[in-house]
């Protein structure tokens, strides 16, 4: 967060590079929509619309309204299957000016636990975190014309 907000100067530290360096290591492993996430299709700015967890099938579907090729507006589907955990964080002291709600997703990246799950993170504008332990994933989406 202290990056995105512009305390730390992307002159004096990226760590976009470090996290690409870390990525190369695992992306044979990851589900190919999760990895399509990090390199090809940005959630970048969208806003979260809906969250369901279903504790009793290990699902969580999050609903997020974005931006698609051409700036139109993209409505993404994250499922997560086999979900063996969900952590949410907020610092009330820390966040960006913008939208209400959760605000807009400014980043996120995968990894693989030490037990071989996949772990998502992702970050919104407000200082909220996700934290995703899950088995598998799906990603859809449509654009609104």
């Amino acid at each position: 967060m202290d990056w995105w907000r512009g305390f730390q100067d992307l002159e004096e530290y990226d760590p976009r590079p470090e996290f690409q360096v870390h990525l190369d290591t695992i992306r044979d492993r990851i589900p190919s929509d999760l990895l399509a996430i990090q390199e090809t299709i940005s959630l970048h700015d969208a806003n979260l619309r809906a969250l369901n967890l279903d504790v009793g099938a290990g699902t969580l579907e999050i609903k997020l309204h974005g931006h698609g090729d051409g700036g139109c507006l993209r409505h993404f589907i994250l499922r997560y299957g086999e979900v063996n955990s969900f952590r949410s964080t907020a610092d009330p002291e820390i966040g960006l000016n913008g939208p209400h709600g959760y605000g807009d997703l400014g980043y996120d990246e995968v990894d693989i636990t030490e037990h071989g799950k996949f772990e998502h993170r992702i970050l919104f504008s407000t200082g909220i975190e996700f934290q995703i332990v899950f088995g598998s994933f799906k990603l859809e989406w449509h654009d609104v014309v």
